[in-house]
């Protein structure tokens, strides 16, 4: 069944493989500068493939704990000093631990060990802005995933709020509808106990096609007309021959939807402002057309511009037909009511996007 969904968060546009992937080719671009720079500078093939891999093995090993350490700590961006003393300590660590291996594996090598201690400065300068590189990298993925991860629940406390409203505004129009039938059938209990049998009946098949439905579905427009029918035939059981219906349905309206139990109290609203007040009979028309992506559907009754009970405006149903539809698609044009000579017509227009 075609239902209401809400719009999904847009995915963060890295995670955590992606930025292994993205440091190792930031790490192998750097071992490619280290190896030829020392290779231009003299040192001969082995010390320049040594320097460099060693550099390289601390920088990944350094990176990985980064990314680790980041999966588990999550510091507030307003406490930056805590991630520049992080990075800091990384570097000195990297620094040191490279500087140390190297010496020992080159040590009989004095150009070399003479270069590596006169370049200390600089190899730490370099591995400090290359470790505070990697953890702010890594902060953004965190702020964006937890940004993320509060829109999402923001946007599900939404939902729950709208579905919550939802259900209290059908909850308060369905006791309006039984309690009227309950009376009629009360009613006709002494004087015409087949009719009120056969109401009884009609009313039962009514409520159980509302139970179980989510406030969210959208419901194909012959399922909703067949609901009206049985109401329709419930109100015609109560109000006998006074009560004339007319429903014209539009060709091109067969695949469109709505939300169920849409036009119950509207037709309720009709019949009430268009029978309450007189004794004459009285036609309920109801018509439908699908037209510039749109199902309009239009209710009118007979009123006595001069009665009091027509100037009470539209009543709780059609302002919870209102809030509904504003709820489901979140516009407030969606339902149109006005007098027309003698006529009260009340409009509903349903977007049919998901169509």
């Amino acid at each position: 069944m075609p239902s209401f969904k809400p719009k999904l968060m847009p995915s963060i546009p890295f995670n955590n493989t992606s930025l292994r992937v993205i440091t190792g080719i930031l790490i192998f671009m750097l071992w490619q500068m280290n190896f030829f720079a020392l290779l231009q500078m003299g040192f001969g093939l082995q010390v320049s493939f040594t320097d460099s891999i060693v550099n390289v093995l601390m920088l990944s090993l350094a990176s990985m704990t980064i990314i680790q350490t980041f999966r588990y700590y999550h510091p507030n961006p307003s406490q930056f000093w805590i991630i520049l003393l992080l990075g800091l300590v990384f570097s000195i660590l990297f620094n040191i631990a490279a500087k140390l291996v190297l010496q020992a594996i080159l040590k009989d090598n004095s150009e070399y060990i003479r270069f590596l201690n006169e370049s200390t400065f600089l190899r730490g300068t370099f591995a400090l802005l290359m470790v505070e590189w990697m953890i702010i990298l890594n902060l953004l993925w965190n702020m964006l995933k937890q940004e993320i991860k509060q829109r999402n629940m923001l946007e599900e406390t939404m939902v729950l709020a709208r579905e919550a409203e939802l259900y209290k505004l059908r909850q308060q129009l369905q006791p309006h509808f039984l309690f009227n039938s309950l009376n009629s059938i009360n009613a006709l209990v002494g004087s015409k106990p087949e009719e009120a049998r056969k109401m009884i009946e009609q009313l039962s098949t009514f409520l159980r096609s509302t139970i179980n439905r989510k406030e969210d579905d959208l419901v194909p427009l012959t399922e909703e007309m067949e609901q009206i029918d049985r109401y329709l035939e419930i109100e015609k059981l109560r109000f006998g021959h006074r009560l004339n219906t007319n429903i014209s349905i539009g060709e091109n309206c067969d695949k469109a939807l709505l939300p169920p139990l849409l036009l119950q109290p509207v037709v309720e609203n009709a019949i009430k402002f268009g029978l309450y007040d007189t004794l004459e009979d009285v036609t309920i028309s109801i018509e439908t057309e699908c037209m510039e992506g749109f199902l309009q559907v239009t209710v009118s009754n007979p009123f006595d511009p001069t009665s009091t009970v027509s100037r009470k405006g539209t009543g709780f149903g059609l302002t919870a037909v209102q809030r509904r539809l504003y709820l489901l698609f979140g516009r407030q044009d969606l339902l149109l009511v006005h007098p027309e000579e003698n006529n009260y017509i009340t409009t509903i227009k349903i977007p049919q996007t998901n169509v």
